[in-house]
């Protein structure tokens, strides 16, 4: 199992994951309009209750959820190896171990998501969904963490450190924007699915998404898995650092 951990196999994997999640999202959304759904602004689940682009959204994501509870593994022992011989912040081994299981929690979710759309099990879908944002949205936080400290001990991870920093700060900014035009739509408790109704009809019929503050709340998701991706892409480099590898 050693070859998993290698650096070119840790990289191929990580830029396989991206593309698929990249592909995955285009894919699906060039079928649903193509379908003749309304192209601003589907949230990114609406993908999956359209039986045409609902295939490669379940296929695309069930696959993603597994390479990333892979992933998690793989930093998860590079990073502990690191730790073990560059000892001087106690935290960096509890943070890795936690940024690893929200990873690895966040990828199964991401399985699981892929086969409940929300309009067939909505209550389950908003949970899964809360699993997998929130414990993405803490895996990156927790990476720019480790970054910094890392760099603290070597200089050359202050470049993983600063990319990863602000690609965390859009991603969480996006999320910000989401929940406040969520709000702005309901005027109550974020994601509460009774505030939701009608406009879930109207996704179901989904030639006309015509209301705008659940169609900027659904631009800002977009968004925030974009800027997730992007904290993703950092750790390309990171495994080089990590495997000496440069």
């Amino acid at each position: 199992m050693e070859w998993l951990l290698q650096a070119s196999t840790v990289r191929k994997t990580l830029q396989a994951s991206i593309a698929l999640q990249l592909a995955t999202l285009a894919t699906s959304y060039a079928i649903w309009v193509y379908e003749g759904c309304d192209p601003f602004m589907p949230w990114i689940s609406d993908l999956d209750t359209n039986p045409v682009s609902g295939v490669p959204f379940t296929l695309g994501f069930s696959v993603s959820g597994l390479l990333i509870i892979v992933l998690s593994w793989q930093y998860y022992r590079l990073r502990a190896d690191w730790i073990l011989s560059h000892p001087g912040v106690s935290r960096l081994g509890l943070l890795n171990l936690v940024s690893a299981l929200l990873a690895a929690l966040a990828g199964a979710f991401t399985i699981w998501i892929a086969f409940t759309p929300w309009s067939e099990q909505l209550a389950l879908h908003l949970v899964q969904a809360k699993v997998i944002f929130g414990g993405l949205g803490l895996w990156a936080i927790l990476s720019a963490v480790m970054a910094s400290d890392m760099a603290s001990l070597d200089s050359r991870f202050e470049v993983v450190y600063r990319a990863r920093r602000l690609r965390t700060v859009f991603m969480l900014a996006c999320a910000s924007l989401l929940g406040l035009s969520v709000l702005q739509y309901t005027a109550a408790s974020f994601l509460d699915p009774v505030h939701f109704e009608s406009y879930l009809e109207m996704v179901g019929v989904c030639t006309d998404l015509s209301i705008p503050a659940m169609s900027r709340a659904a631009l800002f998701e977009w968004g925030m898995v974009l800027g997730l991706i992007a904290v993703v892409e950092t750790g390309l480099h990171e495994a080089s650092l990590l495997t000496s590898d440069e």
